[in-house]
């Protein structure tokens, strides 16, 4: 299916992907320098941010458009997706040590 290839895309629909995506990851950062939690206007943990914000978005973004959803519903997951992008990562990397762990310790006690 040619239309569901992001290459097709028109820059549009690129530019709402990462337009959301990267607007979640500053809203997330300026809560974070709001709340105290890091120094205000640290222009590397803003690049960082922005960076993973927008590669998680972006990725949501093409996996609802995969799935024919409408582009209004993939937008706003795109940008709640780069707003919560850094501890999705993270709860996703302690699900993979989990399992692991898991088969590491079945695996020494079988032997």
């Amino acid at each position: 299916m040619p239309y569901k290839d992001p290459t097709n895309w028109p820059w549009g629909v690129w530019l709402l992907a990462a337009g959301m995506s990267l607007a979640g990851g500053f809203i997330n950062w300026y809560g974070r320098i709001k709340s105290g939690h890091i120094i205000t206007f640290n222009i590397l943990e803003l690049i960082g941010e922005l960076f993973t914000s927008g590669s998680v978005g972006v990725g949501v973004f093409m996996v609802l458009e995969a799935w024919d959803q409408p582009l209004g519903i993939c937008a706003a997951a795109a940008g709640i997706a780069g707003h919560m992008s850094t501890r999705l990562l993270f709860a996703v990397g302690q699900v993979v040590e989990s399992r692991i762990n898991t088969f590491i310790a079945k695996k020494k006690k079988n032997g």
